[in-house]
């Protein structure tokens, strides 16, 4: 276990701050074997070697172009990294993988439909959690442990994806209707699908149609939590480390705010003095704003102070991400 954590305790749902939701079956790819961590280093953004047993990283996978091909959380565990990513990026990443595979002793397994996933969120999710578990569970961002809940053994992995105060409970695909049904039984307030898109909009977490075709890591604004540029070479760093030295990024991931309850359509085009700048790729009625958000990848131009992007012929503005008070800074 890492980081510093929530104490157990009798956290409940009364007064609390916490709710749940089920996820779509999230992408888990096991990477074992005795090179598996200095194997899956050589391909991600992230920084495996310090990582120890319970510890996570968020990380880039991007091909020889510096292209990237998915984000997605690596978690060190006994026998090698678990590669937890969005639903569908499994099967690429085990092709992604595997082609650059000789004799390294490594082994894949794709366990996606052998899970299920559920989201604990809000302020008081790791208290109540660790209530429920009656043990401690890591708050560290992507720190994970094995648990009890509801006589069934599940993993619990801390995350953001969604905005602070969140975890993954990972349970057996043949348990999920039981934790679903136990979930609901302890009072625990359910969260929409659409309540838990919102959040993830909010933290500025792309999915993968977030992501187009020629996306480079940096403009997707994670570089804190998913790159480290003082590591050894992986496929890909040329592109990531020429960007570095250049100090910017021609395009970036960023809110677009509609100053109306109404979002923006999905698909529609950002315009800026009769240019297409980006497309929306999600939207949602902000919970944090107030107002209609849509995520996009724009050129740095809508950025400049004066400049006046509009969705549909009607006035936006960028916001930051994560979605805080403020303007977004412009870059050259």
């Amino acid at each position: 276990m890492t980081g510093s954590a929530f104490p157990p305790g009798s956290a409940g749902p009364a007064g609390s701050a916490a709710s749940w939701a089920p996820l779509p079956a999230r992408s888990a790819l096991l990477v074992e074997g005795a090179d598996a961590v200095r194997f899956v280093d050589n391909f991600t953004t992230a920084s495996l070697a310090p990582l120890a047993v319970g510890g996570g990283t968020e990380g880039f996978f991007a091909d020889g172009r510096g292209q990237v091909i998915a984000v997605a959380a690596l978690l060190r565990t006994p026998g090698g990294i678990w590669i937890d990513a969005a639903p569908g990026l499994a099967g690429r990443l085990h092709e992604h993988l595997e082609h650059y595979h000789i004799r390294e002793a490594v082994s894949f397994h794709d366990a996606t439909t052998e899970r299920a996933a559920f989201l604990v969120h809000g302020r008081d999710a790791a208290a109540w959690l660790s209530g429920q578990a009656g043990a401690s569970l890591p708050l560290a961002a992507l720190a994970h442990c094995s648990a009890d809940l509801g006589g069934m053994p599940v993993t619990i992995v801390a995350t953001e994806w969604y905005g602070p105060g969140g975890a993954l409970v990972i349970t057996a695909a043949a348990d999920a209707d039981r934790m679903a049904a136990w979930l609901t039984a302890t009072g625990l307030p359910q969260l929409s699908s659409a309540a838990v898109d919102a959040a993830r909009i909010d933290a500025g977490s792309p999915e993968p149609h977030d992501v187009p075709a020629k996306t480079l890591p940096q403009e997707l604004g994670r570089d804190a939590r998913a790159i480290c540029f003082t590591k050894g070479c992986y496929l890909g760093q040329e592109t990531v480390a020429r960007l570095d030295a250049l100090g910017h990024v021609n395009r970036r991931l960023v809110g677009i705010a509609t100053g109306s309850a109404v979002p923006p359509a999905v698909n529609a085009e950002i315009m800026l003095d009769g240019a297409v700048v980006g497309t929306i790729t999600s939207a949602c009625l902000s919970p944090t704003l107030g107002e209609g958000i849509g995520l996009a990848i724009v050129h740095v131009r809508a950025l400049a102070d004066g400049a006046a992007p509009t969705v549909a012929g009607a006035p936006v503005r960028i916001v930051p991400l994560p979605v805080c008070r403020g303007t977004m800074e412009p870059q050259s």
